[in-house]
């Protein structure tokens, strides 16, 4: 269970998250920090991949706090991103994607654009 509230409007959100599939809804995520600055300041970046209503909540949201428009995507989108994000991270040994590997595993998931320093 992942259970939130919109950032802009306090709208109360709740989903049952399985390795299935994505979760139902029309709400979006928002991503403010750009991949290539997420170490420089991590707590900042994870606490900053919200969920929210809509679109137009992010905007809201982003004209009150007076940040940047960061990367909006869909339920889905941020679903596939999960789902295998930390594959193995419990294992013996394990090590971080390095950026080349993270940029095709974020091709592959369908983010795209220089936030994800993609093409």
């Amino acid at each position: 269970m992942v259970a939130t509230r919109c950032p802009a409007c306090d709208t109360p959100h709740a989903w049952v998250v399985t390795r299935q599939g994505p979760p139902p809804g029309d709400q979006v995520a928002h991503f403010l920090t750009p991949v290539h600055r997420a170490w420089d300041d991590v707590v900042h970046t994870c606490a900053n991949q919200r969920l929210f209503c809509s679109t137009a909540c992010v905007d809201a949201w982003l004209a009150d706090t007076g940040q940047p428009p960061g990367y909006v995507m869909d339920l889905a989108t941020l679903w596939r991103l999960a789902r295998d994000w930390y594959a193995g991270r419990m294992d013996p040994g394990y090590i971080r994607r390095d950026p080349v590997s993270a940029a095709a595993y974020f091709a592959q998931v369908g983010l795209h654009g220089p936030f994800w320093g993609l093409p």
